[in-house]
């Protein structure tokens, strides 16, 4: 039975973070801070994903079996689980010959490197990749695996010890990709999620201890955390954002997204890349399916264009031989090979072309009003050092990586933590919530969570939510959905999935407490915009400190407030989408300034 080949994220949330719980754990930054390192961390580079899978019975590989491809109807070039027909038919994976033409063809085309779908040690894709290696150091190639899947029990232990393992095996090969003599290893998100950001932190420290000097860790997340966790961030598919988008609208996407994704990475100092894709269709192995029609080329054109003008290190194409996603640029019978012409002109272009300074870059319509000067970073810190921050469970908001960067004093709890003594708000005077919408309420009796967090700040302490999704406290330990916010004072309320189509929405400051933002600015255009607004409770003091306003200056509730609840307690709420903007270190740095002058 085939095996589905991948799964397209659009937004993923991330649910697991099992290495760190059970134990408190202090937090220390350990990645550099931004722009602390070479302004290009790596020499520009075409890969490929590339994938090992396939066999035939009379091939070397699929010894008496068909792997990947499913029915096979030479006479009419079509295959069951192949969206397209391939040039050299279906073929075997392991079959020297044909991993040898892939490689002449890569040169041809100009790419530097395979990115290699790999599952475990010593399964197909693996047995296949001396063979490709061998066939890269031959062809003047590099290659390195693409970690698909974290074994059993799924835990940062786990993860190093399977990639220490395969590292040993293959990383010495002379045409393994290296950078500064670590071998690179990509990490798809599927991998990526089953340990969370704080997982792969845990991972990637035990693969430098127990196998030095680690590797360069390339993630499948363009995040805030994701560039502090690994030393570059990618992703796999941006099938989901062209589906149905007429060029002129992918052109939009592409300038924006290109630019903030290789600004993401250039910024923290960090392995930039993008990726473009010639088309797109899995309707022949999923139904209904998804499509993204390849235009004659014009899709493909468009893309490398502006990843061009957003110069980034590395220019990913998904996929080589992807047959089943119908991703291709592998000659095929359909197209002939169009597409490896047009990304060898393409390469060859993009890696003669001068570097741009990376320094000062600002997005269009950058919406930061000041910037903080070295010496407000430098109190805000010394503010930071005063005061403990617990941490919720399975933080992955930017806050809690920004805080991170801050060098703040943090401790990572368990949920049984908060049933000890020790969870007090005298210890804790901020409790910070930076996980997804997921949390614990009951550990040893029912609701004995939700009853510990009443106690914390009926006793004066600082509840912070700042979710990496809309809305926090929502869904159980089981993805129940309990929505048990309002008993810690976040009384939320649902909006628009979706604000309507033309009309102008902006953040209104109430009262000037945000001084490097402006007074008034849009709301977000793109990405993740389910509206989640804070409502005003009677027996909460509020400070207003966001406001979302239509075009008639409508309130249309709060984005961010501080609320001081009966009994001394308090309660900061930030909605997600604030997170992940242009302007969200400033947000950050001007929140924590008026909390922390609050308490």
């Amino acid at each position: 039975m085939m095996r589905i080949s991948r799964r397209i994220c659009f937004a993923v949330a991330v649910l697991a973070c099992s290495v760190m719980m059970g134990t408190t754990a202090a937090l220390t930054a350990e990645s550099a801070p931004a722009g602390a390192a070479d302004p290009y961390p790596a020499d520009r580079q075409v890969m490929a994903f590339y994938y090992p899978w396939y066999g035939i019975p009379a091939g070397p590989g699929g010894a008496g079996r068909t792997l990947h491809w499913g029915r096979i109807d030479a006479t009419n070039h079509d295959i069951a689980a192949s969206t397209h027909y391939p040039e050299l038919g279906a073929y075997d994976s392991h079959d020297p010959k044909i991993i040898d033409q892939h490689c002449r063809w890569a040169r041809q085309a100009a790419i530097d490197a395979f990115i290699v779908s790999w599952w475990d040690n010593g399964g197909y894709e693996d047995r296949a990749m001396v063979a490709i290696l061998d066939a890269c150091q031959k062809h003047g190639l590099k290659a390195c695996i693409y970690y698909e899947a974290v074994p059993a029990p799924k835990d940062a232990a786990a993860a190093a010890g399977d990639l220490r393992q395969v590292l040993t095996r293959l990383g010495g090969h002379p045409a393994y990709l290296r950078v500064r003599d670590k071998p690179v290893v990509f990490i798809y998100v599927r991998a990526l999620n089953e340990l969370g950001l704080l997982g792969w932190r845990q991972a990637l420290k035990q693969l430098r201890e127990g196998h030095p000097p680690g590797c360069v860790a390339i993630g499948d997340q363009f995040s805030y955390g994701a560039a502090r966790v690994f030393d570059g961030v990618h992703t796999y598919n941006t099938a989901g954002m062209l589906a149905g988008q007429a060029l002129d609208l992918v052109q939009t996407w592409a300038a924006e997204s290109f630019d903030a994704w290789a600004r993401l990475a250039r910024q923290a100092g960090k392995i930039s890349t993008l990726t473009i894709i010639p088309g797109y269709d899995d309707t022949k192995i999923r139904h209904p399916g998804l499509s993204v029609d390849r235009q004659d080329t014009r899709l493909y054109r468009l893309q490398w264009q502006q990843a061009l003008r957003a110069d980034p290190d590395w220019i990913l194409i998904t996929s080589f031989n992807e047959w089943h996603e119908g991703s291709e640029i592998e000659p095929s019978w359909q197209d002939g090979r169009t597409y490896l012409e047009l990304t060898g002109q393409f390469a060859r272009q993009f890696k003669a072309a001068e570097r741009r300074p990376p320094a000062a870059q600002k997005p269009a319509g950058h919406q930061v009003q000041r910037e903080i000067s070295p010496a407000e970073s430098d109190l805000l810190r010394k503010q930071l050092d005063a005061v403990r921050i617990g941490v919720l469970p399975q933080p992955e908001s930017m806050a809690f990586w920004w805080l991170l960067d801050q060098r703040a004093e943090m401790e990572l709890l368990d949920w049984n933590q908060l049933l000890g003594e020790e969870f007090t708000a005298e210890r804790y005077p901020l409790l910070l919530y930076a996980a997804g919408e997921h949390y614990r309420p009951s550990v040893q009796t029912a609701g004995d969570i939700d009853a510990a967090l009443r106690r914390y700040l009926e006793s004066g302490g600082l509840l912070i939510a700042m979710p990496q999704s809309a809305w926090p406290f929502y869904y159980d330990e089981q993805g129940r959905a309990v929505n048990h916010s309002d008993r810690f004072g976040l009384t939320l309320r649902m909006g628009p999935e979706t604000p309507p189509a033309g009309e102008e929405l902006a953040f209104v400051q109430p009262e000037r407490n945000l001084r490097h933002l402006p007074q008034r600015f849009a709301f977000p255009a793109g990405g993740d915009r389910r509206w989640r607004p804070l409502l005003r409770a009677d027996h909460v003091r509020y400070v207003p400190l966001l406001q979302l306003q239509g075009p008639d200056g409508r309130s249309l509730g709060e984005a961010a407030a501080y609320g001081q609840l009966p009994g001394g307690g308090g309660i900061c709420y930030c909605w997600f989408g604030l997170l992940t903007q242009d302007y969200s270190e400033a947000l950050l740095h001007d929140l924590f300034s008026f909390l922390l002058s609050r308490r």
